[in-house]
């Protein structure tokens, strides 16, 4: 038994029924889901981490959700250098087809300033795909580590060049914007008063923002003006 094939059956022996029905449903159309939980699934990357890393990443076969959710994880903290990390990643972004080991994965880089530019350079790769979820990569990771002063401009650019009828797409947008507006009022105010977005996604946005507790009363009110 090889080190992928004993952790998929860690995996099935903490395997949680209804949770697996539970969170099946968060994740429409994903069908290979075992059922355990996350922090189960950070554990095991976590210990992997720590020994038999590489091993694993080159056995794993993607035949499971949280076999993919914790190759993304491992890929993200385990340590090596940038160059490393990013071949990896390209290896696996193709990978993601669903929300949360999108978010998941983009929520677990401990990414150090220096890194940034080179990073930034990496994920615009994926700023012409045709993929949902590549696109959706692109934007949480914008949103997770380039909400800067160095970078809030080149992000609010970023998103409004994107043109995708995917939905989770146009959600990833529209958080991304509520989140620029909560850490950057001024740019992310002028932007949603000028910018080439679909209506959806400039009304979502404007949604999420009003329903922030990081926004006040009074900005609450001044976007609602600015639905089309």
């Amino acid at each position: 038994m090889n080190l992928r094939e004993k952790i998929i059956q860690r995996l099935q022996e903490k395997q949680d029924l209804k949770y697996r029905d539970f969170h099946s449903g968060l994740c429409p159309g994903t069908v290979n889901i075992v059922g355990v939980r996350i922090p189960e699934q950070r554990k095991i990357a976590r210990e992997l981490t720590r020994d038999g890393w590489r091993e694993f990443l080159n056995e794993v076969q993607n035949e499971f959700y949280e076999e993919t959710m914790i190759e993304g994880i491992i890929i993200a903290t385990a340590k090596m250098n940038l160059t490393e990390r990013l071949e990896w990643l390209a290896r696996f972004v193709p990978k993601i087809d669903n929300w949360a080991v999108c978010d998941s994965v983009c929520a677990s880089f401990k990414l150090k300033p220096a890194e940034l530019p080179e990073f930034w350079r990496f994920i615009e790769h994926y700023r012409t795909s045709q993929h949902e979820f590549e696109q959706r990569f692109r934007l949480i990771m914008m949103l997770n580590y380039f909400l800067t002063d160095s970078y809030i401009e080149k992000v609010l650019q970023n998103v409004n060049s994107v043109k995708s009828e995917a939905y989770y797409v146009k959600m990833a947008q529209a958080w991304l914007i509520a989140e620029a507006f909560a850490k950057f009022r001024e740019p992310t105010l002028v932007f949603l008063k000028h910018n080439n977005l679909d209506t959806w996604v400039q009304n979502k946005a404007i949604q999420k923002i009003r329903e922030s507790y990081r926004v006040s009363l009074e900005d609450k009110e001044l976007v609602k003006d600015l639905k089309p």
